[in-house]
């Protein structure tokens, strides 16, 4: 009796339970994918968005899928997004956001005032890729990709090239904590257009100082061993090396090769009231394109290690100039002195100090493969 009692009572108050409050129908709002914020020659802000629109077909035909880009102008970034708001017959919803891409002009006054409108909304995708563009990030979206979304486009060619270690794996959470972190800047990648404007060229590496982008750029061997000397690994690293062993040159003298296994050492010491850093960087590689073969000979393998450690060191070398000439302090040596040296950290200015600072790297490559020829 106490049970059937028990269950009337609890069918009876399900009436009069509301369903879920926040539900978020996706019949109300407009998904967009892929965004880009630009300013203009004014000061205003430029904001455009690339969203899916589903057409039905004739009945028993199904539907297909279009996509449209809209742009939206002004003062803010929340002002430019309210501007697309009130052209479209719904409201834009963040969730699904692949790719949001900022333009090298307001990247280089601050990127922080675009991602704080993604941070304060509970619904935005926070795992979206962030990169920087050449020119306008507009131009970006409204690259003509045949067969393919432009954001789905996008965020394949960022995440194939971050495999490669040819750029930082970033996102818009990712960077948050670095952006408020005295002793650590962050990169982005920096993207353009090619030539023929058809197609997304991934230039390199975006230098950041704090919020700012500082208008260097790492690109090529630079990059990957920046990102290796940072403690990060891709999944196929990969160089290509001319070796100047003999006096004639041909496709001979090239070699190419894989990165099977990086161990990195950054170490931080105060000598004589001075930073003095060590970066040690022990590769262990395989061959893949080295036509003069003799790899059966013991001294052969010893050259090209010795070769390849101090080309690969020399590449180090121009990638920490170039972070210096940038004040970017994008491997984390300031917060290794706040953890460690928090006395020299608390008298001195570290933006002043980080550019003439003694910074060194020692790579050593071990040759571990070769392919199945000698």
């Amino acid at each position: 009796m106490i049970r059937a009692s028990n269950f009337l009572c609890i069918a009876f108050l399900t009436i009069f339970l509301s369903a879920c409050w926040d539900q978020n129908l996706l019949k109300d709002v407009r998904l967009y994918l892929a965004a880009s914020f630009d300013l203009d020659t004014d000061g205003k802000i430029i904001d455009t968005v690339s969203f899916p629109i589903i057409k039905k077909e004739n009945q028993g035909e199904g539907s297909s899928e279009t996509y449209q880009i809209i742009t939206g102008i002004g003062d803010t970034p929340r002002g430019a997004r309210g501007a697309i708001d009130k052209r479209v017959s719904k409201t834009f919803d963040a969730s699904k956001l692949r790719v949001l891409i900022i333009g090298n002009k307001l990247a280089k006054e601050d990127i922080y005032p675009v991602l704080d409108l993604f941070y304060r909304d509970p619904k935005s995708s926070l795992s979206a890729k962030v990169v920087i563009a050449e020119g306008m990030g507009k131009e970006i979206l409204q690259l003509n990709i045949k067969d393919q979304k432009i954001s789905e486009y996008l965020f394949e060619l960022l995440e194939s090239k971050e495999d490669s270690l040819l750029i930082p794996e970033e996102n818009i959470q990712s960077i948050c904590a670095e952006m408020f972190d005295p002793g650590e800047d962050f990169s982005l990648p920096y993207i353009s257009q090619d030539k023929g404007g058809k197609l997304a060229n991934l230039v390199g590496i975006a230098l950041f100082n704090e919020r700012k982008f500082t208008g260097h750029i790492l690109s090529g061997d630079e990059a990957e061993i920046f990102l290796l000397m940072d403690g990060q690994n891709g999944k196929t690293p990969s160089f290509t090396k001319e070796i100047a062993k003999y006096n004639d040159s041909d496709l001979r003298d090239f070699v190419s090769f894989n990165v099977k296994k990086a161990k990195q050492k950054l170490e931080v010491k105060i000598e004589n009231e001075e930073v003095k850093v060590n970066i040690n960087l022990n590769l262990k590689i395989t061959l893949t394109e080295y036509a003069r073969n003799q790899l059966y000979k013991e001294q052969e393998i010893k050259y090209l290690n010795d070769e390849l450690s101090e080309l690969i060191s020399k590449d180090a070398e121009t990638a920490i100039k170039k972070l210096q000439e940038a004040n970017s302090d994008s491997l984390g040596i300031g917060r290794r002195l706040i953890a460690l040296h928090n006395d020299y950290w608390q008298q001195v200015n570290w933006k002043e100090e980080y550019p003439n600072i003694s910074i060194t790297p020692n790579v050593t490559v071990e040759i571990i493969g070769h392919g199945i020829i000698e």
